[in-house]
């Protein structure tokens, strides 16, 4: 007896978002070249782009003294960082671009993080209740291109606070099932072009995918 074959109908896949977060300050960096490694990469990957660059855009990553009272106040938050909210709210993917400095991320991207992942974007932390509750649950994958100057064994001895901050941190405020991809050159102050170039032929092999 032939059994039946039945057509199999396939919802259509949701066009992915992609939100690249630049951090440097020189345009002829190895960063920045990364950066636009990345941005072409996801494009021949078919996702939607949008681009923050926080030198480009002259982020004070200061907290103004309005902003740390008002730190609770997610309406203050969304009024002072309209267009990086609703940027953070479009992405299903992010893509921070930066340099890693005295084992972390810049002054830059600490002050943006520190602005804009605030209560009522991240998280909630509902009444009567000890624990937050993520909100950026649209965001299901974050991807980390950084530079180290010096070898990894160096940033391993002083306890890789950057990636602590986005693997413990950032990841537990985004979709439960969020994963992280690690894209690191370590050594730049000492590499070659060969290196320099081998790494960002791997950034776009590693967006594409």
């Amino acid at each position: 007896m032939v059994k039946a074959k039945w057509p199999v109908f396939r919802l259509p896949k949701a066009k992915a978002r992609t939100l690249v977060v630049v951090a440097h300050p020189v345009r002829e960096s190895l960063v920045q070249a990364a950066a636009e490694e990345a941005i072409q990469a996801r494009r021949k990957s078919g996702s939607e782009i949008k681009v923050i660059d926080l030198y480009v855009e002259n982020f004070d990553p200061r907290m103004p003294l309005e902003a740390w009272r008002a730190k609770a106040d997610a309406d203050f938050v969304e009024r002072a960082h309209r267009d990086h909210v609703a940027a953070l709210r479009w992405a299903t993917s992010l893509v921070l671009v930066y340099p890693t400095w005295f084992g972390g991320q810049p002054a830059m991207l600490k002050g943006w993080l520190d602005q804009v992942w605030a209560i009522g974007v991240a998280y909630e932390l509902p009444p009567n209740r000890s624990r937050i509750r993520a909100r950026l649950r649209n965001i299901r994958e974050i991807v980390v291109i950084t530079s180290h100057g010096s070898k990894k064994h160096m940033n391993m001895l002083q306890g890789e606070p950057g990636k602590r901050l986005v693997f413990r941190g950032l990841r537990v405020l985004c979709h439960p099932l969020c994963r992280v991809r690690w894209v690191a050159f370590y050594g730049n102050d000492s590499a070659g072009t060969h290196d320099r170039t081998s790494f960002l032929a791997r950034v776009g092999r590693q967006l594409q995918s």
